[in-house]
Protein backbone atom coordinates (compact mmCIF):
# COMPACT_ATOMS: atom_id res chain seq x y z
CA UNK A 1 0.00 0.00 0.00
CA UNK A 2 1.78 2.95 -1.34
CA UNK A 3 1.55 6.54 1.18
CA UNK A 4 -1.16 7.74 -0.66
CA UNK A 5 -3.36 4.62 -0.77
CA UNK A 6 -2.15 4.46 3.54
CA UNK A 7 -3.73 8.29 3.80
CA UNK A 8 -6.84 7.41 1.86
CA UNK A 9 -7.49 4.36 4.03
CA UNK A 10 -7.31 6.26 7.24
CA UNK A 11 -9.37 8.65 6.13
CA UNK A 12 -12.33 6.46 5.12
CA UNK A 13 -11.88 4.74 8.88
CA UNK A 14 -12.11 8.34 10.49
CA UNK A 15 -15.12 9.48 8.78
CA UNK A 16 -16.59 6.09 9.45
CA UNK A 17 -15.69 6.24 13.36
CA UNK A 18 -17.01 10.40 13.14
CA UNK A 19 -20.51 8.85 12.33
CA UNK A 20 -20.41 6.89 16.11
CA UNK A 21 -18.77 10.29 17.64
CA UNK A 22 -22.08 11.41 19.69
CA UNK A 23 -22.93 8.04 20.92
CA UNK A 24 -19.11 6.94 21.61
CA UNK A 25 -18.99 9.50 24.29
CA UNK A 26 -21.61 9.89 25.39
CA UNK A 27 -21.18 5.52 26.09
CA UNK A 28 -17.96 6.31 27.14
CA UNK A 29 -18.65 8.75 29.71
CA UNK A 30 -21.79 6.63 31.72
CA UNK A 31 -19.56 3.45 31.64
CA UNK A 32 -18.06 3.31 34.85
CA UNK A 33 -21.20 5.04 36.89
CA UNK A 34 -23.14 2.34 35.41
CA UNK A 35 -21.13 -0.12 36.11
CA UNK A 36 -20.78 1.11 39.78
CA UNK A 37 -24.94 0.94 39.63
CA UNK A 38 -24.55 -2.98 38.38
CA UNK A 39 -22.25 -4.10 40.99
CA UNK A 40 -24.58 -3.10 43.91
CA UNK A 41 -26.66 -6.54 43.50
CA UNK A 42 -23.46 -8.48 43.21
CA UNK A 43 -22.20 -6.68 46.82
CA UNK A 44 -25.69 -7.87 48.24
CA UNK A 45 -24.85 -11.16 47.20
CA UNK A 46 -21.23 -11.02 48.47
CA UNK A 47 -22.62 -9.65 52.20
CA UNK A 48 -25.34 -12.65 51.54
CA UNK A 49 -22.83 -15.35 51.33
CA UNK A 50 -19.51 -14.04 53.37
CA UNK A 51 -21.39 -11.76 55.87
CA UNK A 52 -18.53 -8.87 54.90
CA UNK A 53 -16.86 -7.52 51.98
CA UNK A 54 -13.54 -7.74 51.48
CA UNK A 55 -11.49 -4.85 49.79
CA UNK A 56 -10.29 -7.26 47.00
CA UNK A 57 -13.57 -8.96 46.33
CA UNK A 58 -15.71 -5.54 45.94
CA UNK A 59 -12.86 -4.35 43.44
CA UNK A 60 -13.01 -7.49 41.74
CA UNK A 61 -16.89 -7.27 41.29
CA UNK A 62 -16.65 -3.61 39.92
CA UNK A 63 -13.97 -4.66 37.65
CA UNK A 64 -15.82 -7.66 36.40
CA UNK A 65 -19.04 -5.50 35.74
CA UNK A 66 -17.23 -3.13 34.12
CA UNK A 67 -15.70 -5.19 31.67
CA UNK A 68 -18.93 -6.93 31.00
CA UNK A 69 -20.12 -3.29 30.62
CA UNK A 70 -18.18 -2.39 28.80
CA UNK A 71 -18.11 -5.66 26.68
CA UNK A 72 -21.96 -4.67 25.75
CA UNK A 73 -21.20 -1.14 25.27
CA UNK A 74 -18.32 -0.54 22.75
CA UNK A 75 -19.41 -3.68 20.59
CA UNK A 76 -23.31 -3.12 20.15
CA UNK A 77 -24.34 0.68 21.66
CA UNK A 78 -22.08 2.93 19.50
CA UNK A 79 -24.56 3.63 17.06
CA UNK A 80 -24.27 5.53 13.95
CA UNK A 81 -26.33 9.24 14.90
CA UNK A 82 -27.55 9.21 11.60
CA UNK A 83 -29.82 6.12 11.11
CA UNK A 84 -31.53 7.81 7.73
CA UNK A 85 -27.99 8.92 5.97
CA UNK A 86 -26.35 5.73 7.78
CA UNK A 87 -28.45 2.84 6.28
CA UNK A 88 -29.01 4.71 3.36
CA UNK A 89 -25.42 4.86 2.32
CA UNK A 90 -23.64 0.97 4.16
CA UNK A 91 -25.32 -2.30 3.26
CA UNK A 92 -22.93 -4.37 5.63
CA UNK A 93 -23.67 -8.19 4.33
CA UNK A 94 -22.70 -10.65 6.98
CA UNK A 95 -19.50 -12.88 6.23
CA UNK A 96 -20.32 -16.25 7.01
CA UNK A 97 -16.58 -18.25 5.26
CA UNK A 98 -14.64 -19.41 8.42
CA UNK A 99 -11.81 -19.61 5.84
CA UNK A 100 -11.96 -16.21 5.82
CA UNK A 101 -9.36 -15.95 8.28
CA UNK A 102 -6.62 -16.89 6.17
CA UNK A 103 -6.74 -14.09 4.13
CA UNK A 104 -7.38 -11.48 6.62
CA UNK A 105 -4.56 -12.43 8.85
CA UNK A 106 -1.96 -12.23 5.37
CA UNK A 107 -3.90 -8.75 4.28
CA UNK A 108 -1.37 -6.57 6.36
CA UNK A 109 -1.06 -4.86 9.83
CA UNK A 110 -4.92 -3.85 10.08
CA UNK A 111 -6.16 -7.26 9.85
CA UNK A 112 -4.08 -8.98 12.19
CA UNK A 113 -4.84 -6.34 14.55
CA UNK A 114 -8.35 -6.75 14.21
CA UNK A 115 -7.60 -10.49 14.97
CA UNK A 116 -5.84 -9.93 17.91
CA UNK A 117 -8.09 -7.67 19.40
CA UNK A 118 -10.97 -10.01 18.73
CA UNK A 119 -8.52 -12.77 20.78
CA UNK A 120 -7.52 -10.26 23.91
CA UNK A 121 -11.43 -8.72 23.75
CA UNK A 122 -12.36 -11.99 25.31
CA UNK A 123 -9.23 -13.04 27.35
CA UNK A 124 -10.79 -11.37 30.40
CA UNK A 125 -13.92 -13.07 30.15
CA UNK A 126 -12.31 -16.35 30.23
CA UNK A 127 -10.26 -15.66 33.15
CA UNK A 128 -12.43 -13.85 35.62
CA UNK A 129 -14.76 -17.37 34.49
CA UNK A 130 -11.66 -19.55 36.26
CA UNK A 131 -10.37 -17.36 38.39
CA UNK A 132 -13.49 -16.18 40.11
CA UNK A 133 -16.40 -17.61 39.29
CA UNK A 134 -14.90 -20.43 39.05
CA UNK A 135 -16.94 -22.52 36.06
CA UNK A 136 -15.66 -25.73 34.67
CA UNK A 137 -13.68 -25.21 31.36
CA UNK A 138 -16.29 -26.83 29.35
CA UNK A 139 -19.19 -24.36 30.40
CA UNK A 140 -16.89 -21.00 30.16
CA UNK A 141 -16.11 -22.18 26.67
CA UNK A 142 -19.69 -22.39 25.40
CA UNK A 143 -20.62 -19.50 27.74
CA UNK A 144 -17.70 -17.54 25.45
CA UNK A 145 -18.95 -18.78 22.44
CA UNK A 146 -22.21 -17.66 23.23
CA UNK A 147 -21.45 -14.34 24.17
CA UNK A 148 -20.40 -14.11 20.77
CA UNK A 149 -22.73 -15.14 18.88
CA UNK A 150 -25.36 -13.00 20.75
CA UNK A 151 -23.42 -9.94 19.82
CA UNK A 152 -22.77 -10.85 16.16
CA UNK A 153 -26.40 -11.52 15.98
CA UNK A 154 -27.35 -8.13 18.08
CA UNK A 155 -24.82 -6.30 15.41
CA UNK A 156 -26.70 -8.25 11.87
CA UNK A 157 -30.24 -7.56 13.50
CA UNK A 158 -29.66 -3.63 14.29
CA UNK A 159 -29.51 -4.53 18.13
CA UNK A 160 -32.76 -6.62 17.41
CA UNK A 161 -34.83 -4.34 15.75
CA UNK A 162 -33.56 -1.01 17.46
CA UNK A 163 -32.03 0.11 14.81
CA UNK A 164 -33.09 0.43 11.24
CA UNK A 165 -30.42 -1.80 9.50
CA UNK A 166 -27.08 -3.43 10.85
CA UNK A 167 -24.22 -0.88 11.50
CA UNK A 168 -21.38 -2.86 11.97
CA UNK A 169 -20.80 -6.54 10.51
CA UNK A 170 -21.98 -9.77 11.51
CA UNK A 171 -18.45 -12.15 11.28
CA UNK A 172 -18.05 -15.50 12.05
CA UNK A 173 -14.72 -15.61 12.16
CA UNK A 174 -15.14 -13.28 15.26
CA UNK A 175 -16.77 -15.97 17.09
CA UNK A 176 -14.22 -18.06 16.44
CA UNK A 177 -11.41 -15.41 17.33
CA UNK A 178 -13.32 -14.49 20.22
CA UNK A 179 -13.92 -17.98 21.63
CA UNK A 180 -10.62 -18.63 21.09
CA UNK A 181 -9.43 -15.50 23.48
CA UNK A 182 -11.88 -16.79 26.38
CA UNK A 183 -10.11 -20.15 26.09
CA UNK A 184 -6.64 -18.78 26.37
CA UNK A 185 -8.21 -16.54 28.90
CA UNK A 186 -9.51 -19.61 30.83
CA UNK A 187 -5.78 -21.42 30.38
CA UNK A 188 -4.14 -18.62 31.65
CA UNK A 189 -6.41 -17.96 34.85
CA UNK A 190 -5.46 -21.83 35.68
CA UNK A 191 -1.37 -21.19 35.28
CA UNK A 192 -2.05 -17.72 37.59
CA UNK A 193 -4.00 -20.41 40.02
CA UNK A 194 -1.07 -22.75 40.28
CA UNK A 195 1.22 -19.86 41.27
CA UNK A 196 -1.02 -17.86 43.48
CA UNK A 197 -3.77 -19.92 44.51
CA UNK A 198 -7.53 -18.68 45.84
CA UNK A 199 -8.25 -18.37 49.39
CA UNK A 200 -11.93 -19.08 50.80
CA UNK A 201 -13.02 -16.62 53.42
CA UNK A 202 -14.16 -17.99 56.46
CA UNK A 203 -18.23 -17.37 57.26
CA UNK A 204 -18.80 -15.61 59.82
CA UNK A 205 -21.98 -14.84 62.01
CA UNK A 206 -24.01 -11.91 61.83
CA UNK A 207 -21.80 -8.45 61.33
CA UNK A 208 -22.98 -6.11 64.27
CA UNK A 209 -20.43 -3.75 63.06
CA UNK A 210 -20.94 -3.08 59.30
CA UNK A 211 -18.92 -0.80 57.16
CA UNK A 212 -20.50 2.60 55.02
CA UNK A 213 -20.18 0.35 52.17
CA UNK A 214 -22.18 -2.83 53.89
CA UNK A 215 -24.98 0.04 55.36
CA UNK A 216 -25.66 1.35 51.85
CA UNK A 217 -25.70 -2.06 50.17
CA UNK A 218 -28.48 -2.79 52.48
CA UNK A 219 -29.84 0.48 53.03
CA UNK A 220 -30.16 0.24 49.23
CA UNK A 221 -31.77 -2.71 49.17
CA UNK A 222 -34.37 -1.64 51.72
CA UNK A 223 -35.56 1.71 49.79
CA UNK A 224 -36.22 -0.34 46.35
CA UNK A 225 -38.46 -2.71 48.91
CA UNK A 226 -40.39 0.61 49.91
CA UNK A 227 -40.32 2.36 46.73
CA UNK A 228 -42.05 -0.83 44.83
CA UNK A 229 -44.74 -0.84 48.04
CA UNK A 230 -45.04 3.03 47.67
CA UNK A 231 -45.42 2.26 43.75
CA UNK A 232 -47.75 -0.79 43.88
CA UNK A 233 -50.28 1.55 46.70
CA UNK A 234 -50.20 4.48 44.97
CA UNK A 235 -51.11 3.54 41.58
CA UNK A 236 -54.53 1.82 42.70
CA UNK A 237 -55.26 4.50 45.43
CA UNK A 238 -55.16 7.79 42.56
CA UNK A 239 -56.74 5.28 39.68
CA UNK A 240 -59.65 4.88 42.35
CA UNK A 241 -59.75 8.08 43.41
CA UNK A 242 -59.90 9.66 39.38
CA UNK A 243 -62.41 7.06 39.03
CA UNK A 244 -64.76 8.61 42.18
CA UNK A 245 -64.06 12.34 42.22
CA UNK A 246 -65.17 14.49 39.77
CA UNK A 247 -62.78 16.85 37.77
CA UNK A 248 -63.04 20.10 37.09
CA UNK A 249 -62.39 22.27 34.10
CA UNK A 250 -59.51 24.19 36.46
CA UNK A 251 -57.53 20.65 36.66
CA UNK A 252 -58.94 20.03 40.55
CA UNK A 253 -61.03 17.53 41.61
CA UNK A 254 -64.53 16.90 43.68
CA UNK A 255 -65.32 14.77 46.44
CA UNK A 256 -68.36 15.28 47.66
CA UNK A 257 -68.41 18.70 49.10
CA UNK A 258 -64.63 18.73 49.15
CA UNK A 259 -62.16 20.47 46.48
CA UNK A 260 -59.02 18.84 46.11
CA UNK A 261 -56.33 20.30 44.20
CA UNK A 262 -53.79 19.30 42.00
CA UNK A 263 -51.21 19.68 44.73
CA UNK A 264 -52.68 17.47 47.15
CA UNK A 265 -52.37 14.57 45.22
CA UNK A 266 -48.62 14.33 45.56
CA UNK A 267 -48.56 14.00 48.78
CA UNK A 268 -50.31 10.79 48.25
CA UNK A 269 -46.91 8.82 47.17
CA UNK A 270 -44.59 10.96 50.13
CA UNK A 271 -47.32 9.96 52.91
CA UNK A 272 -46.94 6.31 51.87
CA UNK A 273 -43.48 6.82 51.73
CA UNK A 274 -43.11 8.07 55.06
CA UNK A 275 -45.09 4.97 56.26
CA UNK A 276 -43.18 2.48 54.01
CA UNK A 277 -39.99 4.00 55.96
CA UNK A 278 -41.45 3.64 59.49
CA UNK A 279 -42.29 0.10 58.86
CA UNK A 280 -39.45 -1.03 57.35
CA UNK A 281 -36.35 1.18 59.01
CA UNK A 282 -38.26 1.43 62.23
CA UNK A 283 -40.81 -1.17 63.29
CA UNK A 284 -38.93 -4.19 61.46
CA UNK A 285 -35.23 -3.59 62.81
CA UNK A 286 -36.77 -2.56 66.27
CA UNK A 287 -38.77 -6.46 66.47
CA UNK A 288 -35.87 -7.98 64.68
CA UNK A 289 -32.96 -7.06 66.95
CA UNK A 290 -31.75 -3.99 64.91
CA UNK A 291 -32.15 -6.05 60.86
CA UNK A 292 -34.53 -4.34 58.08
CA UNK A 293 -34.95 -7.03 55.28
CA UNK A 294 -31.71 -5.70 53.27
CA UNK A 295 -29.94 -5.90 56.97
CA UNK A 296 -30.93 -9.32 57.19
CA UNK A 297 -30.17 -10.58 53.99
CA UNK A 298 -26.62 -9.04 53.72
CA UNK A 299 -26.20 -10.36 57.15
CA UNK A 300 -26.04 -7.12 59.20
CA UNK A 301 -27.29 -5.38 62.47
CA UNK A 302 -27.70 -1.55 62.88
CA UNK A 303 -27.73 -2.60 66.51
CA UNK A 304 -23.74 -1.95 66.86
CA UNK A 305 -24.43 -2.68 70.78
CA UNK A 306 -27.34 -3.96 72.53
CA UNK A 307 -29.63 -1.16 74.23
CA UNK A 308 -32.80 -1.13 76.05
CA UNK A 309 -35.48 1.03 77.19
CA UNK A 310 -35.15 4.54 76.95
CA UNK A 311 -31.24 4.15 75.61
CA UNK A 312 -33.10 2.08 72.51
CA UNK A 313 -35.65 4.49 72.03
CA UNK A 314 -33.37 7.15 71.48
CA UNK A 315 -31.43 5.14 69.11
CA UNK A 316 -33.97 4.66 66.90
CA UNK A 317 -35.48 7.87 67.51
CA UNK A 318 -32.22 9.87 65.94
CA UNK A 319 -31.58 6.99 63.37
CA UNK A 320 -35.30 7.85 62.46
CA UNK A 321 -34.35 11.39 62.24
CA UNK A 322 -31.42 11.42 60.53
CA UNK A 323 -32.29 8.30 58.01
CA UNK A 324 -35.89 9.53 57.24
CA UNK A 325 -34.80 13.14 56.35
CA UNK A 326 -32.73 11.17 53.90
CA UNK A 327 -35.18 9.07 52.33
CA UNK A 328 -37.48 12.53 52.14
CA UNK A 329 -34.99 13.97 50.52
CA UNK A 330 -34.31 10.85 48.01
CA UNK A 331 -37.95 10.94 47.29
CA UNK A 332 -38.35 14.55 46.75
CA UNK A 333 -36.03 14.39 43.84
CA UNK A 334 -32.77 14.03 45.39
CA UNK A 335 -31.68 17.71 44.96
CA UNK A 336 -28.87 19.62 46.57
CA UNK A 337 -29.91 18.84 50.21
CA UNK A 338 -29.84 15.46 49.70
CA UNK A 339 -26.33 15.69 48.22
CA UNK A 340 -25.15 17.35 51.25
CA UNK A 341 -26.55 15.30 53.56
CA UNK A 342 -25.03 12.46 51.66
CA UNK A 343 -21.96 14.01 51.67
CA UNK A 344 -21.90 14.94 55.57
CA UNK A 345 -22.49 10.95 57.21
CA UNK A 346 -19.73 10.15 54.57
CA UNK A 347 -17.17 12.83 56.28
CA UNK A 348 -18.90 11.79 59.41
CA UNK A 349 -18.33 7.79 58.83
CA UNK A 350 -14.78 8.47 57.81
CA UNK A 351 -13.76 10.40 61.04
CA UNK A 352 -15.85 8.42 63.65
CA UNK A 353 -16.22 5.26 62.02
CA UNK A 354 -19.71 5.00 63.27
CA UNK A 355 -22.96 6.39 61.98
CA UNK A 356 -24.33 9.63 64.60
CA UNK A 357 -26.87 7.29 65.80
CA UNK A 358 -24.30 5.08 67.02
CA UNK A 359 -23.25 7.50 69.51
CA UNK A 360 -26.14 6.39 71.66
CA UNK A 361 -24.35 4.62 74.61
CA UNK A 362 -24.72 1.14 75.21
CA UNK A 363 -27.10 0.39 78.97
CA UNK A 364 -25.72 -1.40 81.73
CA UNK A 365 -25.56 -4.91 81.00
CA UNK A 366 -28.16 -7.18 82.53
CA UNK A 367 -30.64 -3.51 83.53
CA UNK A 368 -32.88 -1.58 82.25
CA UNK A 369 -33.03 1.77 81.94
Amino acid sequence: MNNFSRVLHWGIMLSYIGLFSHSFLFALTLWPFVAAVLTLPILAVMYHRDHRLYLSSGLIAYVAVLYAVGLLTFTLYPMPDDPAMFCATHRLLPQLNIMQIVPDAMSGLDGVLQLVMNVVFFLPMGFMLRRWARWPFWIAAVFGFGCSVFIETSQLTGFWGLYPCAYRQFDVDDMLTNTTGAVLGYLVAMLVGRIWPTKDHEETGINDHPGFVHRMVALIIDVVIMQICVWALTMPIMFAFTQVATRLEDGRYTLGELVVDTDMTRWVPRVLAILAFLVFEVWIPWKHQGRTLGGSYTQMTCETVPRRGARRVGFYAVRTVVLGAWYVLLVDGMGRWFWLLMLGLLVWWLFAKRMPWDLVPAGPAGKDD
